[in-house]
């Protein structure tokens, strides 16, 4: 294997190359989500039930609703490649997604195994891969490898993965839900976990600080093209409602159920001039074939990509990105 610079292995490949290794470091991608840290944690309990020592890297604010869901003491922020002899991405399959803390020092690293659902618009040399486009979250991934090596699930860790494939179907609404995403759910189901807490901390535990933003994007839409909206956000807008892009994030599926909008792109601004720009669509519209034309990706439905510019530019940029759909 080692003579070819890019590898697709198999699960079978998976399981000797976890087990063969002594210390994994894990990451996902950068602002990680519901998915992200369900696969993460998933792939440290698959790593350890296979006799490897692993651990999670990853920037996540204080402030996350993400905490009080997994275990955040397990995840760390200080990587020395040196200390690991593999580095294990979920989904994640670029370099440009890992969080700008870690990325040059991943890149660096001699041996790397990429576990993730989105299509692939680069392919980085050197890595294994291990992608399932069809799959509807990376979470799912991680606990179909779990059922296939026979190991048995905590209730807490279990729970850790359901919250990831709860996340990435929209809580089943998304039309990468099939009949593989039920089984899956039914068989994490039997080791009891907290379900009603995963939804009440995602689902039902709304700020004033989110409320107001979901009042900022309401009352601030703009329309173009075929039934498209999309919403710019600034770093003052933020400062004003005292809400973070976690509590924006909160909200776009959700805009994503206005009956009279086919696709959704809410730009929020991440640094100066540096926006980030989540897209939702549905009946038949694709986002990730312009997500990947500027430089991003993800599903078909659900996907992201940056732009760069001040405010009137960005807007100028998303309403001639409203015109090519």
């Amino acid at each position: 294997m080692a003579n070819e610079k890019n590898l697709y292995v198999t699960s079978e490949d998976i399981k000797k190359i976890l087990s063969s290794s002594k210390n994994v470091a894990i990451f996902g991608h950068v602002n990680p989500d519901l998915d992200c840290y369900g696969a993460m944690f998933g792939a440290k309990y698959l790593c350890e039930n296979l006799g490897t020592k692993a651990t999670l890297f990853a920037v996540n604010p204080e402030k996350s609703f993400l905490n009080e869901i997994f275990d955040k003491s397990l995840v760390k922020t200080n990587f020395e490649p040196n200390d690991f002899d593999l580095v294990l991405m979920v989904d994640c399959n670029e370099f440009s997604r890992v969080d700008i803390k870690f990325r040059e020092k991943v890149k660096s690293h001699k041996n790397i195994l990429i576990i993730d659902h989105h299509e692939q618009s680069v392919v980085e040399e050197g890595c294994k891969f291990y992608i399932h486009s069809e799959v509807c979250a990376a979470s799912m991934i991680i606990a179909d490898l779990l059922f296939e090596y026979k190991i048995k699930l905590t209730s807490e860790y279990a729970g850790y993965i359901f919250a990831g494939i709860v996340g990435d179907t929209g809580r089943f609404l998304n039309t990468n839900t099939d009949i593989d995403t039920f089984e899956c759910v039914v068989k994490l189901m039997k080791y009891k976990f907290d379900m009603q807490k995963i939804y009440d901390v995602a689902y039902r535990s709304v700020t004033i600080e989110q409320i107001n933003m979901q009042k900022f994007l309401l009352n601030n839409f703009h329309c173009a093209g075929k039934n498209i909206c999309y919403i710019i956000v600034t770093k003052k807008v933020f400062k004003k409602l005292n809400a973070t892009p976690d509590d924006l994030k909160f909200f776009v599926n959700d805009l994503n159920t206005i009956k009279d909008f086919n696709v959704i792109m809410v730009a929020y601004e991440i640094e100066k001039n540096k926006y980030k720009v989540s897209c939702r669509s549905k009946n038949g519209f694709i986002v990730s074939k312009i997500a990947q034309k500027y430089g991003g990706g993800g599903h078909k439905m659900a996907a992201g990509f940056n732009l760069f510019g001040s405010r009137f530019a960005i807007k100028k940029k998303l309403k001639k990105i409203c015109l090519e759909f």
